[in-house]
């Protein structure tokens, strides 16, 4: 916790010396378990831009993969695919696999602890010039998950609390595009109304560049709603 906290400070710390922005996503996220060892699920997302100035709207679906390797280990594949509108004269399109595994630290506890490392093919087309670019990060994040009124988060009328920390590491040449290197931490809450039905409020800090030799020259304050419906329970109860 004290990670996630120092890494809020850290993003927050230079907010009076670079360009801030506030944005709104929007996300609905439908998830299938088959069997205890497999997880399919898509999300929906809308993503834009409050703030006065120049407009940026973001629309994308994300399927994903998971399969349970090992009880503290998990496997996952995801293809973000979206079009954005970075400016009000520059759009792109994006197709960008991922792939890496997450790793539980603790879990099945009121506290659980997780560890996400990922590697993304960034593939991005300029709308405007019909051109190509290939390129690639990598994506470390350190989850927090907390049960606020019961004895793990596998139970149904349940609060919770979550906070994260994200560094985003382009590995190779740099993409002319908004958002290439980020660093992002995150807090939020969360309902279980059921296991079907969960609803989540996250408030997001998130410190960008487009060239990772260059400074941190954007902040973002963003505002997360999240609605994810699960289906088909799992026989294993412990892990939904």
């Amino acid at each position: 916790m004290r990670l996630i906290s120092g890494a809020f400070l850290l993003i927050a710390s230079n907010t009076v010396w670079a360009q801030t922005g506030t944005q709104l996503w929007a996300e609905w996220q439908i998830s299938y378990p088959y069997g205890t060892r497999f997880l399919v699920e898509n999300t929906f997302a809308y993503q834009t831009l409050l703030s006065k100035g120049e407009s940026w709207t973001s629309l994308s679906i994300s399927p994903v993969f998971e399969f349970t390797w090992l009880p503290a280990v998990e496997l996952v594949s995801e293809i973000p695919i979206g079009r954005t509108r970075q400016t009000d004269s520059k759009s792109s399109f994006e197709i960008s696999p991922i792939v890496g595994a997450r790793f539980h630290i603790t879990q099945n506890r009121r506290f659980n602890t997780r560890i996400l490392t990922r590697y993304q093919s960034r593939n991005f087309q300029d709308m405007e010039t019909g051109e190509w670019e290939f390129k690639g990060r990598i994506r470390l994040k350190g989850e927090l998950w907390v049960s606020i009124n019961g004895p793990n988060l596998f139970v149904d009328k349940l609060w919770y609390a979550f906070a994260d920390y994200e560094e985003f590491l382009v590995i190779d040449e740099q993409v002319n595009e908004r958002y290439a290197n980020l660093r992002r931490a995150r807090l939020g809450i969360g309902y279980r109304l059921s296991y079907k039905h969960r609803f989540d409020l996250a408030f997001t800090l998130q410190k960008s560049r487009d060239e990772i030799n260059n400074q941190f020259e954007s902040i973002d304050n963003v505002i997360q709603l999240k609605y994810k419906m699960y289906l088909n329970p799992p026989k294993n109860t412990t892990q939904n």
